[in-house]
């Protein structure tokens, strides 16, 4: 009988074990899981808001410029200045999300660029002066000496360079396409002034960029600006 006994609770001991194995076989998959969920929830929550902000920066470029069109005509000066100043206020908000990257060989300085003589002679001087004053500041408020000038943080300035240099050469290019049309449809007013005002608001800013990127590299010997 006490054979019996002992033997019962053997089995009871042993069924209790399997049984807190298993739930702790469940707590660790369950524990795994929701360390893989996490990074993958935070992934899709940053494309869902890069998405988001896409197409709002679209849409509000559209509507805006649509209205444009209709209030002041295709042909108009106004019409030349907001085509301009719109996708490019866009996009200036946009890039805090999306940042537009383009090759790093396009950002590579050429030996001409180096010394930043041929942006000085080209007025980037003066226009480095209005972009820090005027209303385009706004959009890189990040684009100064950061306090501490380690090289992580001057590579970081590299590249937020590199990035608002991108942004207006992209821009530049495509509103060449905006000129081009105005010229094709004999509207040679709107089509000169847009190519005024593409140069001074995008190429511009793409000169003073690369001239800053010159200094930088020149001034704090810098391997990749």
């Amino acid at each position: 009988g006490s054979g019996q006994g002992v033997g019962r609770s053997y089995e009871r001991l042993e069924s209790l074990a399997v049984v807190c194995r298993r739930r702790s076989a469940r707590r660790r998959q369950q524990s795994s899981h929701m360390t893989l969920v996490g990074p993958v929830a935070r992934l899709h929550d940053r494309r869902m808001r890069k998405v988001v902000a896409s197409c709002a920066a679209v849409a509000g470029t559209l509507a805006v410029l649509v209205w444009a069109q209709q209030a002041f005509g295709a042909a108009s000066a106004w019409f030349a200045f907001l085509v301009v100043w719109v996708p490019m206020v866009a996009v200036g908000l946009l890039s805090r999300v999306v940042p537009v990257r383009l090759p790093e060989s396009y950002h590579e300085l050429r030996r001409f660029e180096r010394s930043g003589r041929v942006y000085e002679r080209a007025g980037v001087r003066a226009a480095k002066s209005v972009l820090r004053r005027g209303p385009l500041a706004v959009f890189n408020p990040q684009l100064h000496l950061p306090a501490e000038r380690t090289p992580a943080e001057l590579d970081h300035l590299a590249q937020r360079m590199r990035d608002a240099e991108a942004s207006h050469a992209v821009q530049f290019v495509a509103l060449l396409v905006v000129v081009g049309h105005a010229v094709v449809r004999g509207w040679w007013p709107a089509a000169a002034l847009t190519l005024v005002f593409d140069v001074l608001m995008n190429l511009y800013p793409v000169m003073l960029q690369r001239y800053n990127r010159a200094r930088l590299a020149e001034r704090f010997d810098l391997t990749r600006a």
